[in-house]
């Protein structure tokens, strides 16, 4: 996969979500092999996903250096994933790769897609 597919993959992927209300992306590519795509989302119910990646083609797969999910309604974060080298993550088993919860609570996460923030949204709507 390269960067251009994995761009197209991603956007054929927003517009088939039927949580999805409308999104704008910006791909910003440094080289041919790398890129920071950023984004926002903004989902029927009310909540807004900011993300950001930034990915290099290795020619066998697309490499993601850096992302961010920030999940939010009006200016209240409701969790965020990331790894950033934060210091108040250090001592998690997942180092980098943490979650930011409401409380401010920082938890260990697997490294996560855009795709697998949206499913958590979803399930959190399903339980209400």
């Amino acid at each position: 996969m390269n960067i251009d597919s994995y761009v197209a993959d991603l956007e054929r992927r927003i517009v088939q979500s039927l949580l999805i209300s409308s999104y704008t992306i910006t791909i910003d590519r440094k080289t041919a092999d790398l890129a920071f795509i950023s984004g926002i989302m903004d989902l029927r119910n009310g909540i807004t996903v900011d993300f950001k990646e930034y990915i290099e083609d290795t020619g066998d797969t697309i490499q993601k250096f850096m992302y961010g999910y920030n999940v939010r309604q009006d200016a209240d974060v409701l969790f965020r994933y990331d790894n950033s080298p934060d210091p108040k993550a250090r001592k998690l088993a997942s180092f980098p790769h943490h979650k930011h919860t409401k409380s401010g609570e920082i938890t260990a996460s697997t490294p996560v897609d855009l795709f697998i923030v949206i499913e958590e949204i979803e399930k959190v709507i399903e339980s209400e």
